[in-house]
């Protein structure tokens, strides 16, 4: 049975089925997303697994990377408040650059 981390985890993500159309230059395969195939996607064949070529399906998972989102904005807030703290404008939201 699934922890409720793996839960979270799940719900926060979703797979996608895909056929590689063709390969354009030997360096962007032209992925055909659905059934309909109305949708293509452009990737570089270095993101796909060896050996991966014209015909092949594949599987796209898509999931919210949470962790990298949460240090970004600390990343951000430090930033800020150093400009802030730099400026003297401290406790103020905007900045006259």
């Amino acid at each position: 049975m699934a922890d409720r981390k793996d839960q979270s985890k799940n719900a926060a993500s979703k797979q996608i089925r895909a056929e590689i159309d063709r390969i354009e230059d030997g360096k962007m395969a032209v992925l055909v997303i659905g059934d309909e195939g109305k949708t293509q996607l452009d990737v570089p064949l270095a993101l796909l697994p060896e050996g991966a070529s014209d015909g092949d399906h594949v599987r796209i998972t898509i999931s919210i990377d949470r962790e990298s989102r949460a240090a970004s904005a600390s990343r951000v807030k430090k930033l800020q408040d150093k400009l802030a703290q730099a400026s003297g404008a401290k406790d103020q939201k905007d900045f006259k650059l």
